[in-house]
């Protein structure tokens, strides 16, 4: 940004940005998501785009999670470089959190997200397909699809809902060298749980995000 707008002060709207730069609509959404994936402007609905203060942005991706919308355009503006580690008990740490319904041999998947352009990883992510559905997951590939879709399709289920656990830990030794940051520094973990409408777990997830590379947005709505 040019310093052309003080901050916070209101964006252009669409209508605005499109008459002005002569493009279409299309093509002025997608300059507005890249910038609010860099942290250089807010959106809000029903009340415009505002420009994000120079104090907030810092360095770290900015982003919405609080749907399942957010979730998929989180994943499309973003790369997830995953491989395949075959199957194993899920650890004991996400064990805990599910409870009863963590038994057998899961469908074990990690990788790297990283944004468009080349730059440090925002995450390292281990997914876990659940047992009953590991015919399904050793079908899916990378840079296909996120793979909670590619397990709808494959194992004809549907996801109805997703949970979500935010907690500040320490990095492990594994994730520190995998994000190339020391040992115990802190880590944004965010763990999701893909259930379907009767509260099956189909897939779980545990995303280690750098504290200076990864900012959690949330919009919430006040009842009127």
């Amino acid at each position: 940004m040019r310093g052309d707008y003080p901050d916070p002060a209101h964006f252009p709207t669409e209508n605005v940005l499109c008459a002005r730069y002569g493009v279409s609509r299309f093509t002025v959404r997608e300059a507005l998501r890249s910038l609010q994936t860099d942290g250089l402007i807010q959106r809000k609905r029903g009340s415009g785009t505002v420009i994000q203060p120079a104090a907030a942005r810092g360095g770290a991706l900015h982003q919405p999670l609080s749907n399942v919308g957010e979730i998929l355009q989180y994943a499309r503006d973003t790369k997830y470089l995953f491989t395949t580690q075959g199957t194993t008990l899920l650890p004991k740490k996400l064990a805990g959190h599910i409870g009863a319904n963590a038994c057998g041999r899961w469908f074990h998947f990690r990788g790297l997200r990283m944004r468009e352009s080349p730059s440090e990883p925002i995450a390292l992510t281990d997914a876990y397909i659940h047992p009953d559905f590991a015919a399904a997951a050793r079908e899916i590939r990378p840079n296909e699809d996120t793979i909670f879709r590619q397990l709808e399709r494959l194992a004809a289920v549907k996801i109805a809902t997703v949970t979500q656990d935010i907690q500040a830990v320490p990095a492990s030794g594994l994730v520190a060298a995998e994000l190339g940051i020391p040992r115990r520094s802190p880590c944004l973990r965010i763990l999701r749980c893909y259930l379907d409408a009767n509260g099956n777990i189909l897939e779980i997830s545990a995303s280690y995000h750098p504290g200076s590379r990864f900012a959690y947005t949330m919009h919430i709505e006040v009842e009127k």
